[in-house]
């Protein structure tokens, strides 16, 4: 098989994943669905198709993070990041909410809310670093260059 070279034919390529991802997700967000409303919620979640959708939009998320770093960097500059502290505190407040959010939903289970506040730090915290880190990249290559 010979490796596609033409842009026209990659970019079709590409079009053609985009479609097949966005209705795999589709299909999986259906296929839950329809379990949440005739087994329940809880069966949903503990379904393997979610963790599946979740696992894929993560890395999607991730993946999607490089590009949108560098169209912030290219399109606009701003004049100064915000400093790391404040990711993390926006971390910690997202997680603790979502805590309480959880505590005040279920309060048979209050070690939940413990760790679904953790959960949501980490993701967040993660995140905005994995952000941080390619905004703070991308600064030193434009000092550098200049």
């Amino acid at each position: 098989m010979k490796r596609i070279t033409d842009e026209r034919l990659i970019l079709v390529n590409l079009k053609n994943f985009r479609i097949a991802y966005v209705c795999q997700t589709v299909g999986i967000l259906a296929v839950l669905i329809y379990i949440a409303f005739t087994r329940g919620s809880r069966i949903a979640i503990e379904s393997p198709f979610f963790l599946v959708l979740m696992l894929t939009n993560v890395l999607l998320i991730f993946l999607q993070m490089r590009v949108t770093a560098d169209v912030e960097a290219t399109e606009k500059k701003r004049k100064k990041t915000l400093p790391y502290y404040a990711c993390v505190l926006i971390s910690l407040a997202v997680g603790v909410l979502m805590g309480m959010i959880s505590w005040f939903t279920d309060r048979q289970h209050p070690s939940f809310a413990w760790i679904s506040g953790t959960i949501f730090f980490i993701c967040f915290l993660g995140s905005f670093s994995f952000m941080y880190y390619l905004k703070k990249k991308r600064m030193d290559n434009d000092e550098a260059e200049e």
